[in-house]
């Protein structure tokens, strides 16, 4: 399910187009603290979108089903020097345009695994890696997966058995004592 909701994401952050119809967004990866080695790290293109899925808590259902609610931080990074951007507000209509590409968007297949609505549930802002700025998105969804679904269920046959009981005879006594009358 992390690859489906991961490919969902990427699709559509990739879908977000400006006035010249190219992507706004110039690079989507899986979040690994790329900021924190920005310089040993391996360079990206800004803005760029990492992925960061949180701990997921599986509540188990019958047949190989599981379902929980998931929380992905999107990594929203930015260079923050002049002339990147006409002010140092702007950021937040990239910000906005996300918001607009990722609310609402669903999964569902042919095998019952889905994710419900994403609903963005919290924004914070952390400017601390010099030139470079993380606005953090986090959205939350239920999901249901049934990768694990048994979809074929095994019915034992039983054995040819054969089973004979012989009965021996119940032999009663009866009580032939002669009937005396008074």
């Amino acid at each position: 399910m992390r690859k489906i909701i991961y490919q969902t994401i990427s699709n559509a952050l990739l879908a977000i187009l400006d006035e010249n119809q190219q992507p706004i967004i110039s690079h989507v990866d899986l979040f690994n603290n790329q900021l924190l080695y920005a310089e040993e790290e391996q360079p990206f293109n800004t803005p760029a979108v990492f992925i960061e899925f949180r701990d997921i808590v599986w509540n188990v259902l019958p047949r190989g089903r599981r379902e929980a609610v998931v929380t992905v931080n999107l990594h929203v990074v930015t260079d923050s020097r002049l002339g990147n951007w006409s002010d140092a507000v702007e950021v937040f209509d990239l910000l906005d345009q996300i918001n607009a590409a990722i609310h609402g968007l669903k999964y569902t297949d042919e095998n019952g695994s889905a994710m419900d609505a994403l609903t963005c549930v919290a924004s914070s802002t952390d400017s601390s890696f010099d030139e470079l700025q993380d606005n953090i998105e986090t959205y939350s969804t239920h999901i249901t997966d049934t990768s694990a679904l048994r979809r074929h269920t095994l019915t034992a046959t039983p054995p040819d058995i054969e089973i004979t009981a012989s009965v021996a005879p119940i032999e009663t006594e009866t009580d032939e004592s002669p009937i005396v009358q008074e």
